[in-house]
């Protein structure tokens, strides 16, 4: 199960509601957020941990996420607390169902995410994003500005974390896979409450050179030229245009705000991975290098967008290291 842009990108819109232009990173950065997370009750967990629903309010909407809690004693202070952002999901309704149509959050895709980072004393809050599974806002999931919006629920999440029982809220790092590694980045510009970030399979580039990406995913051997329709781009050129003449889709644009960024981050990416291209993670890692922010990037044999079993490991196990050097204090 590939989580790709391409397929909600190139597919109808979920609703004929226009939702507003996304929140310049100037505006998140600037809003006052008090939000309150509330346990909705216990879920199936998984290996090594229990689970948890919670709730909580995002621009007017009511969304969810998933809170792991390890099954292990509780450090003094609290366990450090790792929000893991996932990455575009084809059928957002669907997000957190596995083969067997069970809602067990966060699906056959992720399962491992939870279980490899409480496994290294992490809760792990995994939000749904307005609009997966039965969180409100379906309107916003669909085309090459998802991510922009998401990034309003993440730094919602963080804000209500004060309010999570059992969480080092001196702790918070944040995890991000494909399309959630920018949701991830696009946070981090907005606040510095995050002590550690890491970013898997990172999409990047800009907007365009996404969208271009994405068009061309299906057959990118095949000759191209002005000629050769170019589904992702039109449809964005579409959505923007709805939003009038004010709108500059830069002011949301990440890489274009990365002054910002005070939050090391952690960067895996396979050479070989066509769901998010390498040379991607590679260009952030030329952009935080000329502006001198703390990172480092390892790169892995192969293509696939998650990595194998080994390789998921060997990152996890990295991600936790960096974690812990950027740790407030010991947790344990």
């Amino acid at each position: 199960m590939l989580l790709l842009l391409l397929s909600a990108a190139a597919c109808s819109s979920p609703t004929s509601a226009l939702p507003p232009p996304p929140k310049s990173i100037d505006e998140l950065r600037a809003e006052d957020r008090d939000v309150v997370l509330a346990m909705m009750g216990e879920i199936e967990g998984g290996v090594g941990f229990s689970a948890f629903l919670f709730s909580y309010e995002s621009a007017g909407l009511t969304v969810h996420a998933m809170v792991a809690v390890p099954d292990a004693p509780l450090p003094i202070s609290g366990f450090p607390v790792l929000i893991a952002n996932h990455g575009h999901h084809p059928d957002p309704p669907r997000y957190g169902i596995t083969a067997e149509d069970k809602d067990w959050r966060p699906g056959d895709y992720y399962r491992r995410i939870p279980e490899l980072f409480v496994a290294r004393g992490f809760i792990v809050v995994m939000p749904d994003f307005r609009g997966h599974n039965s969180s409100e806002g379906i309107e916003f999931t669909e085309g090459m500005l998802e991510s922009s919006y998401y990034t309003e629920d993440v730094l919602n999440l963080l804000a209500g974390l004060r309010t999570l029982p059992l969480a080092d809220t001196d702790n918070v790092f944040m995890w991000g896979h494909s399309m959630g590694g920018e949701v991830t980045l696009r946070a981090l510009l907005a606040t510095n409450r995050v002590k550690a970030a890491s970013m898997w399979s990172s999409v990047g580039g800009d907007i365009w050179d996404q969208s271009y990406y994405y068009s061309r995913y299906e057959d990118p051997e095949a000759p191209d030229s002005s000629d050769t329709p170019k589904s992702v781009i039109e449809r964005l050129r579409g959505r923007i245009a709805e939003f009038g003449g004010d709108f500059d889709y830069r002011v949301a644009e990440p890489l274009l705000h990365l002054d910002h960024l005070q939050t090391p981050i952690i960067i895996h990416h396979a050479v070989g991975d066509s769901g998010a291209a390498y040379k991607w993670s590679e260009r952030l890692a030329k952009e935080l290098y000329m502006r001198g922010k703390q990172y480092r990037f390892f790169s892995y044999p192969g293509d696939d967008h998650l990595f194998g079993e080994e390789d998921m490991k060997r990152a996890a196990l990295r991600d936790a290291t960096f974690f812990r050097e950027h740790m407030a204090k010991e947790s344990d």
